[in-house]
């Protein structure tokens, strides 16, 4: 049967080389993509843009759209979030779980479909620590944030309908780079990071020395959930995309980003700036208040940025993607090595306007 497949967050960080890849399926005949704003989408022929909002009844369309849409469909990507570790829990409900909901519904009045592939984070895991495996979910254990806590309530959901909709999950780890040419279409919160790292208003971060720090390739992200939703789907599974056992802990990270701008700028050196000093919460808390009472706007912004996110790094987690990795293996996709594509991304930043000394900026 010739595919349809409708897609939600195809302008985000993902959608740029997913669209490709799903586009690229022989057995795909039509590409719509679900919107609401003006994002910058892939040039090709199967590819059909709906202006729509995953948080209104009806996804927002008029009846006859509607009605199309939903008699063509035969598997629903949802991959549209408020993706902002600083959003609060109630804005971000409103996105990730109302909006997951919406889809759900949508995908009920939807006759012919077959996979429905709910996009979430490795990062429902919370506060929780040691080896996360692909059937854990339920825990007690508190969030860092409000993006984490709305996709965990938001994959409680799909699992509700499971008797209902044919629905996986694949759960995501940060999205670095290109793996081949190091390139990032749309920065994130670990690139605003590296940044302030450049710039020296990046002093201190929270964690363990040990604390993995789990990154991919945004094209080995892309082909995995292609293959989830399409090629390998099968309902009720939990997909890891992750970098699993192959992740930098924070002190490599931290030594590594710190030779590679010896290598790519020469000149930084003579900066004489230290590596970012491993803390403790409570210490990296008590940072965070003075520079908010007392610190300059750079180093604001900087604080702003790390408080959403890094505290995270203070409850070490190795993500399995043991199953994972059994239906990628058979499949042909190996996951790039970190040490390979790591070097590529840095000097991919470095070159494109990177050096800039940062200004406010919104939350990434």
């Amino acid at each position: 049967m010739r595919q349809t497949v409708l897609i939600s967050g195809g302008t985000g960080m993902l959608g740029q080389d997913l669209l490709p890849r799903i586009c690229s399926r022989k057995i795909v005949e039509r590409v719509i993509v679900l919107t609401r704003g003006n994002g910058v989408l892939p040039s090709h022929r199967k590819i059909e843009v709906v202006r729509g909002d995953v948080t209104r009844p009806d996804l927002g369309l008029q009846y006859d759209l509607k009605q199309f849409v939903a008699q063509a469909t035969t598997t629903i990507i949802h991959g549209a979030a408020d993706t902002s570790f600083s959003s609060d829990l109630s804005a971000a409900r409103a996105v990730n779980v109302a909006g997951t909901e919406q889809m759900m519904r949508f995908a009920a009045d939807c006759p012919r479909l077959k996979a429905f592939c709910h996009l979430s984070t490795v990062y429902v895991s919370g506060k929780r620590t040691g080896t996360i495996r692909e059937g854990d979910l339920e825990h007690n254990f508190g969030f860092v944030n409000a993006y984490e806590q709305s996709k965990y309530e938001s994959e409680q959901l799909v699992a509700s309908q499971a008797h209902r909709l044919p629905a996986t999950v694949v759960r995501l780890s940060t999205i670095l780079g290109g793996s081949l040419d190091g390139a990032v279409t749309k920065n994130g919160a670990i690139h605003y990071a590296l940044r302030f790292f450049f710039h020296s208003l990046a002093p201190m971060v929270p964690g363990k020395k040990e604390s993995p720090v789990d990154l991919i390739a945004s094209d080995y992200a892309a082909e995995s959930v292609a293959l989830a939703a399409l090629d390998q789907f099968t309902a009720g599974s939990t997909w890891h995309v992750c970098g699993g056992s192959d992740a930098f802990s924070l002190e490599q990270l931290l030594e590594e980003t710190l030779q590679l701008f010896y290598k790519n700028r020469p000149a930084w050196r003579k900066r004489a700036i230290e590596k970012p000093a491993i803390v403790n919460l409570e210490t990296f808390y008590l940072f965070v208040k003075s520079v908010e009472e007392l610190g300059e706007s750079a180093l604001k912004n900087s604080v702003a940025v790390l408080k959403s996110f890094a505290p995270q790094l203070a409850y070490p987690k190795l993500i399995s993607d043991a199953s994972t990795q059994h239906v990628l293996q058979r499949s042909g996709l190996a996951r790039p090595e970190i040490r390979d594509y790591y070097p590529k991304v840095i000097r991919f930043l470095l070159e494109n306007n990177w050096e800039a000394t940062p200004q406010e900026q919104a939350h990434p």
